[in-house]
């Protein structure tokens, strides 16, 4: 059978659609090429880096933290004043941000990502104090709480005086001051930053036994106010490794306040407020019990501040 050659006009479609994907491909590659050569100058110099290490170490107060803008820019980390929390996240929507007054932030305006969502998340709880400033490449603001969190005191900060025990054996501590539980079953307890629902958190790192006993956490002469804020969520949740609930119960001065729980497949940082009212302006016993179901527990991180 003889195949009709293509008509004159369906080759000249195709040369002309090929001709404009060629085009397409130059122009793309044009692009990008003019955008890795202006790059550097969008970018921050170790100076402009430097000038806004000076600013905040001469104006940021106790109770300040840095915002990045966009979150990426961890070499803030390596030159802004040690004094100062870093906070890294893409969001601050839905944050607590406990002890944090003002927050300062050091913005990329012209690289990618620019400012993101920070610094509408923090007009949406405070005031612009310090309008955009810029540094070089940089861009430095301030925005101040309207309603900041204050507690009265904080778990993470008070595990020195903690003591635990898995089945009412007494766990003693290792040489970095983190609780271990002797046994095969044994639980571990410390303060380290690791991610919960994306983002990173300071709190103590659980690590239960798999339904093997509770174990207990005991704190005492935490000064308390009118709530107990519990803050838990899974440590780097991944559903496949994970298939035993975790629940932590509370106690004030040996009297059940509550119960949360965490289960595979829920990922977040989750927050249970107990009234502790009736103990309001003295310092209390605060206890929490720590119990796995059967399976592959992930750990947990805890965190509990009192709030006035």
């Amino acid at each position: 059978m003889k195949i009709a050659p293509p008509a004159a006009g369906a080759l000249s479609g195709a040369r002309a659609v090929a001709a404009l994907f060629a085009a397409a491909i130059a122009a793309l590659s044009i692009h990008g090429i003019v955008f890795l050569a202006a790059l550097p100058s969008r970018l921050p110099s170790a100076s402009d880096w430097q000038r806004v290490a000076a600013r905040l170490e001469r104006e940021a107060q106790p109770a300040d933290a840095v915002a990045l803008a966009p979150w990426w820019a961890e070499r803030a980390r390596a030159v802004l004043p040690a004094a100062l929390p870093v906070l890294a996240f893409p969001r601050l929507a839905g944050e607590d941000l406990p002890g944090i007054r003002r927050v300062w932030v050091v913005a990329l305006p012209s690289a990618p990502g620019g400012t993101g969502l920070v610094e509408r998340d923090l007009a949406g709880r405070g005031t612009r104090a310090v309008a955009a400033e810029r540094v070089g490449a940089l861009a430095l603001s301030r925005f101040d709480l309207a309603e900041p969190v204050l507690p009265l005191s904080q778990l993470s900060e008070r595990i020195d005086g903690a003591s635990a025990s898995l089945m009412g054996r007494p766990c003693p501590r290792d040489g970095g001051g983190a609780l271990r539980c002797p046994g095969r079953a044994g639980a571990h307890v410390s303060r380290e930053a690791r991610e919960v629902d994306l983002l990173p958190r300071v709190c103590l790192v659980i690590e239960p036994p798999p339904a093997a006993g509770p174990l207990t956490l005991t704190f005492p002469a935490v000064p308390l106010g009118r709530t107990l804020r519990v803050l838990t969520g899974i440590v780097g949740e991944t559903p496949q490794q994970a298939d035993a609930a975790v629940k932590v119960g509370i106690a004030l001065d040996g009297r059940d306040a509550g119960e949360t729980e965490e289960r595979p497949g829920t990922p977040g940082w989750h927050r249970t407020d107990v009234d502790s009212a009736a103990l309001a302006g003295r310092p209390a016993t605060l206890t929490f019990t720590v119990r796995a179901g059967r399976g592959h527990p992930r750990p947990i991180c805890l965190e509990a501040y009192a709030l006035p």
